[in-house]
């Protein structure tokens, strides 16, 4: 018996396809491979991941997500369309605060800037020589580093 054309467009071909992106991607979100920060923006989210790279060096891989679903947790406990707790908005206006000041400074986000360039940042935050009008970046750096402390 002959294969002919009409018997091979009644048969669809057999083929495996991959799933979509946006399903891959929500699979290794729900396995945990890939965190979506739930409280910060990407921006902020990036700030804190350099901030724990460099502040607590060999334990700060899964840090920065721990911060941020400790936020999303205090948040949560208030009313549905209560503000976020002073927590979470000073954790988010510190991170702009310090985004905004490498930007000036440099021309990049805090997280596009090298090790040694984010460590002097923070350097002289650390010790006053560097600041802002709208927080006390170097009491906010303290408490950071307290948190970050806390949640290992």
């Amino acid at each position: 018996m002959a294969i002919t054309a009409d018997h091979l467009t009644t048969i669809p071909p057999y083929r495996t396809t991959e799933p979509a992106p946006s399903l891959r991607l929500q699979q290794l979100i729900d396995n945990g491979a890939v965190y979506v920060a739930q409280n910060l923006s990407q921006a902020q989210f990036a700030t804190l991941q350099a901030i724990a790279a460099l502040v607590l060096r060999p334990r700060s891989k899964r840090l920065a997500a721990r911060i941020d679903a400790a936020l999303t947790t205090s948040a949560s406990e208030t009313l549905p369309l209560a503000p976020p707790p002073p927590l979470a908005v000073d954790y988010q206006l510190g991170l702009d605060e310090l985004d905004i000041i490498a930007r000036t400074r440099t021309g990049y986000a805090f997280a596009e800037l090298p090790a040694e360039i984010q460590d002097a940042i923070l350097g002289l935050i650390a010790s006053g020589d560097l600041t802002t009008r709208k927080l006390d970046l170097a009491l906010w750096l303290e408490g950071l580093h307290a948190n970050a402390a806390a949640a290992l």
